[in-house]
């Protein structure tokens, strides 16, 4: 039986029971994706942690959050900012980064698109994908400190946006500390030279410096 979750809009009040999927059977993985996505089982926990008001739409995440009613009933809310996404858990994590972005909450309105964009790549959907990635960059831009792991996270998203010459440019007079970083950005500065905007595991990056000793 899926779990029943209780939730009560911030934005116009309503209490409602969201059903969520089961949590994921899968064996456990070993290793993150580049952009931070972790192995199972959390890897499927994306989709039980977003939840949409029956009643205005509102789309929050884990965590209470208020809106205002004329925000949520704005077009460019409906349309996420008129990228006009599918119908989706994507679609519900792209508003709940929206209302994080407008509450000057970047880290979580950072989370919240990533989640977006792994939704269309589970689903197939490379150009809703590619529409999530530019908006997280968009947010990145606004994020204050030199967070190592948010760069080389960027530069993934970058490479998976097809902007490989942002790439390099993006890690550009940046010193990494700690040897294993430097070694994956070295591994997503090749794989943006060879045009490549496939998802990698940080086991492909093992195995790549591995094949290399």
């Amino acid at each position: 039986m899926s779990e029943m979750i209780h939730r009560t809009c911030g934005c116009c009040g309503t209490a409602f029971h969201a059903e969520i999927p089961d949590r994921s059977t899968q064996p456990p993985g070993f290793f993150y994706d580049l952009d931070n996505r972790p192995p199972e089982p959390n890897r499927s926990e994306l989709y039980r942690q977003v939840f949409r008001c029956p009643e205005c739409g509102f789309c929050m995440g884990p965590k209470d959050r208020k809106a205002e009613r004329e925000f949520v009933d704005s077009v460019e809310y409906k349309t996420c900012e008129g990228r006009e996404l599918p119908d989706s858990t994507g679609a519900d994590y792209y508003r709940v980064a929206m209302a994080a972005e407008r509450d000057k909450d970047i880290p979580t309105a950072l989370a919240a698109m990533i989640r977006a964009a792994w939704f269309f790549d589970d689903d197939g959907d490379d150009a809703s994908a590619v529409k999530c990635r530019e908006k997280y960059l968009e947010l990145f831009s606004q994020l204050r400190g030199n967070d190592s792991g948010a760069l080389v996270v960027a530069a993934d998203v970058y490479r998976r946006c097809g902007r490989y010459a942002e790439v390099a440019e993006s890690l550009k007079n940046r010193w990494f500390p700690d040897r294993l970083t430097r070694q994956i950005i070295e591994y997503e500065a090749q794989l943006a030279e060879k045009g490549d905007r496939a998802a990698h595991s940080l086991k492909d990056c093992f195995d790549v410096i591995d094949g290399d000793k």
